[in-house]
């Protein structure tokens, strides 16, 4: 019974989260930018303090280089989370790490796919393979990263080697 809640949770919030890419990938290009817009300017309010400072054309390629980066990092993050939950949802029905990695990473990178092409059809949007990539990279990173802790855990638990 407690595995069955353990996978039905994983299989939630795993759906839960893919939903949420696809609203964000849903948003016409206005309503994304505004949003990134937002953030950014956030994040230039909070972390750079002489923002206001600097002169109007200073500030705008301030401006566009920090929303580009956060606009990118979005993705890494977005996609680091689902590879994390893709992971320990396809954990709870293998044990083989084979399996293990390679649906992993073949889901997600599927799903970013997917979530391109989506774009496509969405107004002031469109599909980039620099997005798949940028996504690809995260969900790896966070599949490498619970094979670096389930690794560190086995070792401090028994000694032995998470393969």
């Amino acid at each position: 019974m407690k595995n069955m809640m353990k996978r039905s949770f994983l299989i939630l919030i795993s759906l839960f989260w893919m939903g949420v890419i696809f609203y964000m990938s849903h948003q016409n290009g206005e309503e994304s930018s505004n949003v990134s817009n937002k953030v950014t300017k956030l994040f230039l309010e909070l972390f750079y303090k002489e923002y206001h400072l600097l002169d109007v054309s200073q500030q705008l390629i301030l401006f566009e280089n920090t929303s580009y980066i956060i606009r990118k990092l979005s993705h890494f993050i977005e996609y680091f989370l689902l590879g994390s939950f893709i992971f320990f949802l396809i954990k709870e029905f293998t044990k083989k790490d084979s399996i293990l990695y390679s649906i992993s990473i073949s889901l997600s990178i599927l799903y970013a796919i997917t979530d391109e092409i989506h774009q496509s059809f969405v107004g002031g949007r469109s599909p980039m393979i620099k997005d798949v990539l940028i996504d690809a990279l995260g969900a790896i990173s966070a599949i490498l990263c619970m094979r670096i802790i389930l690794n560190s855990i086995r070792i401090i638990k028994k000694g032995k080697k998470y393969d």
